[in-house]
């Protein structure tokens, strides 16, 4: 073979493996625009990896610590007023305000959405709840020295502003000035208080 026809071959092979190439790019440009345009692909592999990373942070040894106590010394105190004053009921602690109320049917959209961020967050102390689950009041345990920053204070307010929207019944109490149990089984379950 002369060395011009090595050239052209050498050339006409260059060729062929670019073409491969430019083939490869297009259908591989091609598939990613479709799982692009396919949003349970896209969501599957972010969450994917969403979770992966979780994990990965997740297994550093002694990032996490269990709490020395559930309640605090207060929380707890009322906590067992709770209990004595409603004996054939269930007391839940340390609740999200989002377990206990939800957004109505009305609202759409980013309204919907604004409504639920309001309630998304905050924790209420105590959900008293009777035999079938049945939501009867709510019950926060409030320090009255305990000076809160302006935020919580607005946090505050919109807590007890949806939790009056719902009608349900809510009573802070205050742990250095417990109210007796017959009191607080009054303020919850009214003139039924002595039938039950």
């Amino acid at each position: 073979m002369t060395s011009g026809m090595l050239f052209a071959l050498a050339i006409g092979t260059l060729v062929v493996f670019v073409l491969v190439g430019l083939m490869r790019r297009s259908r591989s440009a091609s598939q990613a625009e479709r799982s692009a345009s396919d949003p349970q692909n896209t969501v599957a592999q972010w969450t994917e990896g969403e979770t992966t990373r979780l994990l990965s942070s997740a297994e550093v040894p002694g990032l996490y610590l269990l709490r020395p106590r559930f309640l605090s010394k207060a929380e707890n105190v009322v906590y067992l007023l709770l209990k004595a004053a409603f004996p054939r009921h269930e007391i839940f602690a340390r609740v999200r305000l989002a377990d206990v109320l939800q957004v109505k049917i009305g609202p759409q959209g980013m309204e919907r959405l604004r409504a639920f961020r309001k309630i998304a967050n905050q924790h209420v102390g105590f959900v008293v709840c009777d035999r079938d689950m049945t939501i009867v009041a709510i019950v926060d345990a409030k320090e009255p020295e305990q000076v809160q920053n302006p935020r919580d204070q607005k946090l505050e307010i919109i807590k007890q502003r949806c939790l009056q929207a719902a009608q349900v019944k809510y009573i802070c109490v205050y742990p250095p000035t417990l109210p007796r149990y017959r009191e607080l089984r009054a303020q919850v379950l009214g003139p039924a208080a002595e039938l039950v």
